[in-house]
This record gives C-alpha cells, structure tokens and sequence, in this order.
C-alpha cells in the first residue's frame, strides 16, 4: 500500500504543478465556440488541444440532430438499458452495425465499454497480452479480468517479437491468447503494426485481439471505421474486438464496441455490468450520433478527412525543416514535440500559449515522466497559418524552455532516443 500512495503523491505534486503554472485543469472561458479558437485566462487562443479532429462538433447537421432530439425525447432517458432502452437507440445502434460493418453496441463511453466487454469476451481460461502503452481505460478494464482468474501481463511497446515468443509459451496451456493495444495511440501518435498482426493472426489461430481505436474513428478509414476496421484482414477481424469513441472525431457521444459476430454482442448487452447498471447515452446525443452516422456516408466526409491529412503533411514537413523532435513520424493529427522532464514540457507549453497557441502537455501518467512533450491536435478547423504559425514558435520556444529549465538538446535526445534515432534536433534553420 505504501508503494501505490508514494506513486499517487508523487502524481499529485506532478499534476498540481502543473495547475500553479495554470497548465492544467483549464475552462474555457468563450459564450461561443467556433472550433478554432477558445478563450482561457481571458486570452484567445488557436485551439490545439481538441481531438474533434474533423470540426464537426459545429457541424449544422449534427446541431440539428441534437435539437430534433430534444425536441421528440426531452433531455433524458433515465433508465438502464437492462430494462428500457430510448427511442432512438435501436436506430443508432443498427446505423452504426452498418457503418462498421460488424454487430455494434453503443455503450455511454469508450471506457465504460471496455468495463462492460473485456471480463464478459475474456475468460478465466484466456490470457490477456497488454501492450504497456494501452490505454488506461483498457488497462483498469484488465483489472476486472484479472480479477476473475485470467493471467494479465505487460508486454513491451508494439514488441511483436515477444508477443510470438509468449504465443509459443502459452499456447500450449490456455484456450486463447488476447493482446490488448490501441489502433493509434493517444499521446506519441504511433499507429500499430496491423500488417504484421494480421500475419500473426494467420499463423496462430489461438490469438485474438482487443483494439482501442479511439483516436482514429472518423478521420481515416472508408466512412470513418477507423484505422484497425480498414487495416486489419477478415481472418483478423473475425478474432477481433474494436472499440472507437464517438466522443472525438464523431463529435458526438459515448463508445462503439464493434465485435466478431452476434452473438458476443449480445452476451456483453446481457451481462456486461456497466451495460446493465449505468445510465444510457441521453436523447440529445444519440441524435448527434445518428446525425453523425448520416453524415459519414456522404461525400463531404472524404472531403475532410483529406483535408486533414493536408494540414497533418504540411505540420510534418514544416516540423523537420526546423529540426522539431515530434516523436512520431505517422500522419495522425497527434502531433507530440518531445520536450524531456515535465518541467521543460510545462515550461514549452506556456510559451506556446502567451503565442496564442492553447496545446496540452503530454507527462505522467500518460507518459513516462522523463519522455514529456507538448500534444498538439490537428483538426480540420485549422489554417495554413495556424500550422506554421505553431511550428514556427516551437523551433523558436524549445531551446529557450530547455535552457530555463537547464536542460539541453543532449538530454533531450537521451530521452527520446528510441523515437528520435537519427533525425536531427534543432539543427535546422528556418
């Protein structure tokens, strides 16, 4: 017990510094939002810290979905789901079965999906792989599984090589083997490595997968399935849970849990307990989410999402010419500049506020403490200028913050020399 209150203390001091440097725990402070830009300590700023990736939270179909909503259905529906689902549900549950293509239950978030799922599809027979930067929701989720008799361990960061050398040990002795990871990872914005899971889907037919795809439902994939709902192959897929937010890019509410076949779908709705205990998505939202669902069918979707992926090219190729360390290569609109210790990332994050620029900070516990940085979410709301804009003031406010702080490009590099390898840091002019 000492062990896990010292780890909570030190969290706490981590997190509250951040909220003396009035860096964390913000409100935004606008009487209206236009998705560019918020207003925080009285001052406007261009919004990098949203992951409505596409812009549609100000979308007209999706405001009109809402009010239609509330309209017919009042602001809420208060019962389980155990005993009455709302109106609307069983209309928004099959549009978005037919969007993934896959037997789809609309749980009130991602998280509380994963709650309901995982101890329900994995058994005390199975053993649950987690990859060590999974998401914490999938993380605490695990907690419940191992709770119940399946042997949960860690395994390295998208470490396939000792994935297969733990599916040669377990084989042996357990029904199936289920790896947990995310389809794009929230903070460092690498994707998984589907190619070479779908061969190793093929070759061990006891291997099953649990994907956390929260961050890339709608902005990629065709209709906006997402990144292991296009990538993974129909054998793959076949052993595979994925669970999306409808929170984030959808902009509207709670979390698809898109599974194998109809049957495991209805046994977690059965008997997953958040499922039958919590309180539902609420009429307003699942307006927006049939609105969305809608929307995501139509042309106008493909037209966003390359326009994002213009603005995510165009932060890449503007952050190598100044030698930016973003710690992934990908093109996702997570964008994370390496800054080290907490305190430099702190320090970087408000430069690049008193510049206009709002980004959050990615540390502890998303990161490990040591590999800090500033997140910077791209989202089709953005300008050109905005985009150089910000990288410009990165090149300019990371030696600055790293001498402040008395750290240096040095310990920069040693912090991130997985993610970095050889690129150069810094060492570009503008």
């Amino acid at each position: 017990m000492a062990k896990a209150d010292d780890l909570l203390q030190t969290l706490d001091e981590l997190i509250s510094d951040g909220v003396r440097r009035g860096l964390v725990h913000n409100t935004a402070e606008d009487d209206r939002l236009d998705g560019r830009t918020i207003t925080v300590g009285g001052r406007p700023m261009v919004n990098f810290g949203s992951c409505s990736y596409l812009g549609l939270e100000t979308h007209p179909a999706l405001r009109a979905g809402v009010i239609d909503a509330v309209e017919r259905f009042g602001t809420q529906f208060s019962s389980s789901r155990a005993y009455l689902s709302a109106p609307a549900y069983p209309l928004v549950e099959d549009a978005l079965t037919d969007l993934f293509e896959r037997p789809t239950i609309l749980a009130p978030s991602t998280s509380m999906g994963h709650l309901a799922a995982m101890p329900v599809a994995i058994g005390a027979d199975d053993v649950l792989l987690l990859d060590v930067q999974v998401h914490h929701s999938v993380q605490t989720a695990a907690k419940l599984v191992q709770a119940q008799g399946t042997r949960v361990d860690l395994l390295p960061h998208s470490d396939l090589r000792t994935l297969r050398r733990r599916l040669e040990e377990l084989g042996r002795s357990h029904r199936r083997i289920w790896y947990a990871l995310d389809g794009l990872y929230s903070m460092y914005a690498d994707f998984a490595p589907f190619e070479a899971l779908n061969e190793l889907m093929a070759e061990y037919e006891q291997l099953w997968l649990y994907v956390d795809d929260a961050h890339s439902f709608s902005w990629t994939g065709h209709h906006g399935r997402g990144r292991a709902l296009e990538e993974l192959s129909p054998l793959a897929k076949s052993r595979s849970i994925v669970a999306g937010s409808l929170n984030k890019s959808f902009a509207a509410a709670g979390g698809a849990l898109t599974f194998p076949d109809p049957e495991t779908r209805r046994l977690v709705f059965a008997v997953g307990g958040p499922l039958i205990f919590s309180g539902p998505v609420q009429p307003p939202m699942l307006g927006a989410v049939l609105a969305s669902v809608h929307l995501h069918r139509t042309p106008e979707i493909a037209t966003l999402q390359s326009r994002l992926s213009y603005l995510i090219r165009l932060f890449n190729h503007r952050a190598a010419e100044r030698g930016l360390p973003v710690v992934s290569r990908s093109e996702a609109p997570i964008r994370c500049v390496g800054a080290g210790s907490p305190q430099v990332a702190y320090n970087l994050t408000a430069q690049l506020r008193e510049a206009g620029y709002f980004t959050d900070v990615a540390t502890a516990p998303a990161v490990p403490p040591k590999r800090s940085g500033a997140r910077i979410a791209l989202t089709a709301h953005h300008t050109d200028a905005d985009i150089t804009g910000i990288v410009d003031t990165l090149a300019e406010a990371l030696p600055r913050a790293l001498a402040e702080e008395g750290e240096n490009v040095t310990t920069l590099r040693r912090a991130f020399h997985r993610q970095l390898s050889d690129a150069p840091v810094l060492q570009r002019a503008a």
